[in-house]
C-alpha cells in the first residue's frame, strides 16, 4: 500500500513538473532532465510511469478532456443561456487557467498534440461557445447575421489571450477580472448586431 502511495505521489510529481516545463516551452522546447529537476525524480522513477515526454503530455490531455466539458455542463445546469453563458463560461475558464497548470500545459500543447484529448479541450470550449451565441441569436441578443463559426473562434482566442498573456507589471489584475474586462467590451459588438 505505501508503495503504491508513494508511486501515484511520484507520478502527479512528474505530472505537474512536466506541466510547468510544457506551459513554459511547449512540447518541442520540453527537455526530460528539466522536468525531472523539476520534480525532483529519478530518471528511473520517470521511466516507472512514463516512456517519453509525449507520454506525459497524453496523460495530462487525457487528465483535462473531461474536465473543460464538465465546466461547460456546469454552466449550462446553472440556467444562463447566451451570452450570459458564454460569460460565466469565459470567467470560469479564466479561473481555472489561473488556479491550474495543468490546465494551461495542455492549452498551451493542444496544436502539437493535434488528434489527441488535448484538441477536444479546445473543441468543448469551442462547441459551447457556438451553443451559446447560437442560444443568443434564439433569444434577440445577437442578430442572426454574424459569422458564428468566426466569432466562436475569435471569442475563444480572445478569452485564451486574456487568460495568459502577462498583465502589465504596474496593474497586476487576475485572470477572471481581465475576462470581465474583456467582455465588457465584447459584449456590446456582439449584442448591437441585433438591430
Amino acid at each position: 500500500m505505501i508503495r503504491r502511495e508513494q508511486a501515484e505521489r511520484t507520478r502527479e510529481l512528474l505530472l505537474d513538473a512536466a506541466a510547468a516545463e510544457l506551459w513554459l516551452h511547449g512540447l518541442g522546447g520540453t527537455r526530460i532532465q528539466d522536468v525531472l529537476d523539476r520534480a525532483q525524480v529519478t530518471k528511473g522513477g520517470l521511466y516507472h510511469h512514463f516512456t517519453s515526454k509525449q507520454e506525459m503530455a497524453d496523460a495530462l490531455a487525457a487528465q483535462e478532456a473531461g474536465r473543460w466539458p464538465a465546466l461547460a455542463e456546469d454552466v449550462s445546469s446553472s440556467g444562463a443561456r447566451g451570452l450570459s453563458a458564454l460569460e460565466e463560461f469565459a470567467v470560469s475558464a479564466a479561473q481555472r487557467l489561473q488556479d491550474d497548470i495543468r490546465a494551461k500545459a495542455v492549452l498551451r500543447i493542444a496544436e502539437e498534440l493535434e488528434g489527441s484529448a488535448a484538441a477536444s479541450v479546445l473543441a468543448a470550449w469551442h462547441d459551447f461557445t457556438i451553443l451559446s451565441l447560437q442560444q443568443a441569436i434564439a433569444d434577440g441578443e445577437v442578430g442572426d447575421s454574424i459569422a458564428i463559426r468566426e466569432v466562436a473562434a475569435t471569442v475563444v482566442e480572445a478569452v485564451y489571450g486574456a487568460c495568459v498573456c502577462p498583465a502589465p507589471a504596474s496593474v497586476p489584475v487576475d485572470g477572471p477580472v481581465r475576462v470581465r474586462r474583456l467582455w465588457a467590451v465584447l459584449a456590446p459588438g456582439l449584442r448591437s448586431t441585433a438591430g
